[in-house]
């Protein structure tokens, strides 16, 4: 019987790569250790979310598995760090070709085991590729051969949709090995592909690994000092906006989630909600679920029954108003409509707890000052789109967000590969391995940290310049009698001094990669028996934190009250805000759980961190107050040229990626 509408018929990409290396390997993964692969005996099922087909075995690695990972790190790491960045980067060019010539497989992996739009996977293995292809010539540069800093060692980045090349690439660059544990949402099949392409194009065995099911096993692992983001992506929509391309860009993200994110979350002009909503439940009912092979697919299936049920108890259990249009569903697999929820508050329950998926929660505000303190009133969100015409506007908003990316009219959210720096320390400054050791927590001195936070924000809003003059001028009193310690505070100013942006532009789009200070941060500085390295690590730490725009609770260590005193004074006489670093004097190990579970505190330093408790990351995390634990070193870390300030300088700012567009 002929048609008698013209409703668009199934369509499907091929899925015959994705397939045919299924096939090659029978079936049967297992982990990826010192370039091959190891299936095990006790393999769970992998299924597809959008038919509940099994697709491969999967076997988790074994605690030999990832002792064999570990030595064979070990082994490959300092050979890989002493190639030449030339021959670095010509493997890791050779490994972009190789992972360029299995583009469809990878997406068609991807697409199958997360049931994310085919669409989506290819425009994330392509900006992975991109991050790749920038690390290499970042190489050729000369970016990683810093004199006096060495890789972190081996490392265990974090994964998500689009196989986080933007924090593999970087990190193998810089001179580590890498070990991966894919979770349930990554792709594990899509990065045992892509760890069977590194062995093709050359890297060496041992350097690269994938551990599924061994996330936890991998914590004590060395990272960077930065905290990462995890929290829902915000959409910002003000009543100058273009109303059609906000519901347009806001409803087709609800299908393509960015790496880190947990949910949608939406705060519109007051004067414009009801225009909004009407609009994102129109386009909302437009989208198309179905197969994510199939090119047209907007909205993929979720990641199993047990979330889509979840997600409908929320939806029938909220206080909101619910609109969730029906658009046609598939007859199986985990498949759910999108919802947006209006007429929420800041703390009904939804909003404390966000809903992963395609739910949209809708907040309203009057005027932009409101919307900003109603956005940085939660924990940073990894991504956020803000949509206005008027362009003062939209720069004064997106500057205050406190995001990781901002993208101005329009929905492009992918964070900006990292800084090969990033994945760097100084030599001596290593990761500190706490031991284990039950500890009361202190009381913090409240009256100390909230001076310094009523001071920060007048801190950070003097811009790089002023303070810059602060902490020379800062330098000069003291040239006389503390050298040493002068000259970090010099370095510090001029490093804030000469900081810019960077900025990179195409037809149509600017991205501009800017430093935000972390707020009040907590430091615990090391141990000396040297009376006069305790004054130079102090230095070495204050000089980056100020001059990022930080304020600071300070605990100087080895009796130093009296040389801290005499640094606050000299800021203090250059001009830094009264309160604005504080001291602190109680015993190490309670303060430091202290610092830890107050969330009022925006990052923790704890150098010398041998004696502390070992439950502190876990504290941390309950409160979100970013953690670095690191070993002070020997005396000649603090002492040698230039300490560790280009660490400490990274670590106190939270790296931002702006992204504007225009066009007629």
């Amino acid at each position: 019987m002929a048609p008698n509408a013209l409703d668009r018929g199934p369509g499907r990409a091929p899925d015959a790569e994705a397939r045919a290396w299924i096939d090659q390997h029978d079936g049967a993964f297992g982990p990826w250790i010192s370039g091959s692969l190891r299936p095990g005996a006790d393999a769970t099922a992998i299924c597809s979310p959008a038919s509940g087909a099994e697709l491969a075995r999967l076997a988790d690695a074994t605690s030999a598995d990832l002792a064999e990972a570990r030595a064979a790190a070990a082994t490959a790491q300092p050979l890989w760090a002493a190639l030449p960045g030339v021959k670095r980067a010509r493997k890791l060019n050779d490994w972009t070709e190789e992972i360029a010539a299995r583009e469809t497989c990878l997406t068609q992996l991807l697409a199958l085991e997360t049931g994310r739009p085919v669409r989506a996977c290819r425009r994330g293995l392509s900006a992975g590729l991109n991050a790749l292809r920038q690390a290499a010539d970042s190489l050729l540069a000369g970016a990683a051969d810093r004199p006096g800093h060495v890789p972190l060692g081996v490392v265990a980045p974090g994964l998500s949709f689009g196989l986080s090349l933007g924090r593999i690439a970087p990190a193998l660059a810089a001179g580590n090995a890498v070990i991966l544990a894919p979770g349930p949402a990554d792709g594990k099949l899509a990065v045992l592909c892509l760890a069977e392409a590194a062995a093709t194009a050359g890297l060496p065995p041992g350097l690269l690994a994938m551990l599924p099911g061994a996330a936890g096993a991998l914590s004590d692992l060395a990272q960077p000092p930065v905290a990462t983001l995890r929290w829902p992506c915000l959409h910002l929509v003000l009543e100058d906006a273009d109303l059609d391309a906000a519901a347009d860009g806001i409803a087709g993200m609800l299908g393509d989630p960015q790496p880190g994110t947990a949910g949608h979350w939406l705060l519109v002009e007051e004067s414009v909600a009801e225009r909004v909503h009407a609009r994102l439940a129109g386009r909302m009912a437009r989208l198309i679920i179905g197969d994510p092979l199939d090119p047209a697919t907007d909205l993929g299936p979720l990641s199993g029954p047990s979330l889509r049920d979840r997600l409908t108890a929320a939806l029938a259990e909220t206080r909101g108003v619910t609109i969730q249009p029906l658009p046609r569903l598939p007859d199986r697999g985990a498949f759910m409509a999108p919802a947006l929820i209006t007429d929420l508050a800041p703390a009904m329950p939804e909003m404390e707890t966000s809903l992963p998926g395609p739910v949209l929660l809708s907040m309203t505000f009057r005027t932009p000052a409101e919307a900003i303190r109603l956005a940085n009133a939660t924990p940073p969100a990894p991504a956020a789109s803000l949509w206005s015409e008027t362009l003062s506007t939209a720069l004064d908003l997106a500057t205050r967000l406190e995001a990781g990316t901002v993208c101005v009219n329009g929905t492009k959210l992918e964070p900006a590969p990292d800084p090969l720096a990033l994945w760097q320390r100084p030599e001596g400054l290593a990761p500190a391995r706490p031991v284990v050791r039950p500890v009361a927590a202190a009381p913090v001195p409240s009256a100390a940290l909230t001076t310094a936070r009523r001071a920060q924000p007048d801190w950070a809003g003097r811009g790089t310049a002023e303070r810059a003059a602060i902490l020379t001028r800062a330098a000069t009193r003291l040239a006389e009698s503390a050298e040493a310690p002068a000259a970090r505070f010099a370095s510090a100013a001029g490093a804030a001094a000469t900081a810019s942006a960077g900025w990179a532009e195409t037809p149509g789009r600017a991205t501009l990669t800017r430093h935000r200070p972390l707020g009040v941060i907590g430091v615990l500085c090391p141990e000396f028996c040297r009376q006069a390295t305790p004054v130079l690590a102090m230095a070495s730490i204050l000089g980056p934190v100020l001059a990022a725009g930080n304020g600071a609770l300070l605990h100087p260590g080895n009796a130093a009250e009296a040389e801290a005193e005499a640094l606050i004074a000299a800021l203090e006489a250059g001009g830094m805000p009264k309160g604005l670093v504080g001291i602190v004097s109680e015993p190490r190990a309670a303060l430091a759980c202290a610092f830890a579970a107050r969330v009022d505190l925006d990052a923790l330093w704890c150098f010398g961190a041998g004696d502390l408790p070992e439950d502190l990351p876990a504290r941390a995390a309950a409160t979100g107050t970013a953690l670095w634990l690191s070993e002070g070193g020997a005396s000649e870390t603090w002492t040698g040229p230039g300490g560790a300030s280009d660490l400490f300088r990274i670590a106190a700012g939270r790296r931002q990626t702006l992204r504007l567009s225009w066009g007629a």
